[in-house]
């Protein structure tokens, strides 16, 4: 079969030939390259995370609310928490900012796929469900009532 080959025009197509005839030969090596693939595009996967500008204190479990600002330091309202002065603690028990931890929100699906769509990219799994099924119910009762017309 290699001496069929020989033609330099037809060495693409004789090199899928080969590539075919080797995979249904072995199939096993056919599904390991899927499965490796697969775990290839896995490992690329990155979910998106946005910090809402909030954070939680980890030793009293206080919350710093933007949109509450903090009127003790004072701090106005919209300040998130990265924007707070250095010197800044924690109003319950005096930690600093290094003891807190910041909160994020994960969107589903992929960090380069968020530009894209209507607005859907920028959701949670969560609002994302509550958009499809609500809109499932919705029609499934628009239908419903379509019969209650004479």
């Amino acid at each position: 079969m290699t001496t069929l080959c020989c033609d330099r025009v037809a060495l693409r197509s004789c090199r899928s030939i080969h590539t075919a005839f080797r995979s249904s030969r072995n199939p096993e090596s056919e599904a390991a390259r899927k499965i490796a693939e697969a775990e290839r595009l896995r490992a690329a996967e990155k979910f998106m995370r946005v910090g809402t500008g909030e954070a939680e204190c980890r030793g009293c479990g206080y919350v710093y609310s933007p949109k509450k600002g903090d009127p003790d330091y004072p701090v106005s309202p919209g300040t998130k928490f990265e924007d707070l002065p250095g010197d800044w603690q924690c109003p319950t028990c005096g930690a600093g900012k290094g003891l807190f931890q910041s909160r994020a929100k994960e969107l589903a699906g992929f960090a380069e796929n968020q530009g894209y769509g209507l607005g859907v990219n920028s959701m949670t799994a969560g609002q994302k469900s509550l958009l499809i099924y609500g809109s499932l119910a919705f029609f499934v009762v628009l239908f419903l009532l379509g019969y209650t017309l004479n």
